[in-house]
């Protein structure tokens, strides 16, 4: 396939493609009149780089999966992503809870007169006191 035809089933435009190719993290598979020409195994690893974009690994961390020497290398790689998301999602489910508590609050505003914010805050003053700073987001 012409670069062209990788990018459209990919869903990518061809820069993307030539910048991967620039980080090493694919290559032609040959060349006609000039042109790189691509398989459909490499048309494949284009796409699981998008997948794993998607879930937020880094370039780095993707060459780091793609040249894994072993199950265990590419593996500790995902882990570390996935305890990264879990905080994440945690961080942003605790977000969740207090904005749609203080959005349901029938006060004027969520500073002096909702429970919600107020509960929270409160949280985050003990715990402050108890560790000495006022953590964010924890």
């Amino acid at each position: 396939m012409a670069i062209g035809e990788v990018a459209r089933r990919a869903g990518v435009p061809t820069s993307t493609i030539r910048f991967y190719e620039r980080r090493g993290l694919m290559t032609p598979d040959a060349r006609e009149a000039g042109q790189r020409r691509y398989r459909e195994d490499t048309l494949r690893r284009l796409v699981f780089i998008g997948m794993l974009q998607d879930a937020g690994l880094s370039l780095e961390d993707i060459a780091g999966v793609l040249e894994a020497p072993d199950n265990a290398a590419w593996k500790a790689i995902g882990v570390e992503r996935l305890n990264a998301l879990t905080t994440e999602i945690e961080r942003l489910e605790r977000a969740r809870g207090y904005l749609s508590g203080a959005l349901l609050c029938r006060y004027d505003h969520p500073l002096v007169d909702c429970q919600v914010m107020g509960g929270e805050i409160d949280r985050r003053l003990d715990r402050s006191r108890a560790h000495g700073s006022l953590g964010r987001g924890e």
